[in-house]
């Protein structure tokens, strides 16, 4: 058991598994900060508490719609693959799904997350997929390609990588939920 511990491919994984931990738990916190509701408002009664992540259903009553599956994204680049964490995260009616960008094994990739990610989003617009741009930009040149979420009308696709991190995260979710 102890060579096991010493051995540096069990610790690159366990590192890998760690690393993939607080990107999820960065990008779910990051979905409930856009969901909630602001403090100053008020208009939310004791009795009016939002619903927990494992409920199902929205405050309005609507029923979740699962978010797309992996294979929303086509063919992954030449060279990469998609790794579905195979778990929807859900906040009352928005639901997404986090995939990892590999390499065609599944081996971490020899560039930074920018460049992947880059890569991947130049790869869905080449397949017709189209970039939405934040409010307070004019045209694409005003924001770059990885700060933006890509739409095919159906699925929106954004990069979750946390700053300075190894692997690179993108998030799938339906159309129908806020981009920004």
């Amino acid at each position: 058991m102890m060579a096991l511990l010493r051995s540096r491919k069990t610790m690159f994984v366990l590192v890998g598994l760690v690393v993939v931990g607080l990107v999820i738990s960065g990008a779910i916190g990051l979905f409930q900060s856009f969901n909630a509701a602001p403090v100053a408002q008020g208009q939310q009664g004791r009795g009016e508490q939002g619903q927990g992540q494992g409920q199902q259903g929205s405050p309005d009553g609507q029923q979740q719609e699962p978010p797309p599956e992996v294979d929303a994204l086509g063919n992954p680049p030449s060279g990469f693959t998609y790794v579905d964490q195979d778990e929807a995260h859900c906040n009352g009616s928005i639901c997404f799904r986090l995939i990892l960008v590999a390499g065609e094994e599944g081996e971490a990739l020899d560039m930074d997350t920018d460049e992947a990610v880059g890569t991947v989003y130049e790869h869905l617009l080449a397949n017709g997929w189209e970039q939405e741009l934040p409010p307070e930009a004019d045209s694409p040149d005003d924001v770059e390609l990885t700060d933006s979420v890509l739409t095919d009308g159906e699925v929106l696709v954004a990069d979750s990588s946390s700053p300075g991190d190894s692997v690179p995260v993108i998030m799938l979710g339906n159309a129908g939920m806020p981009a920004y």
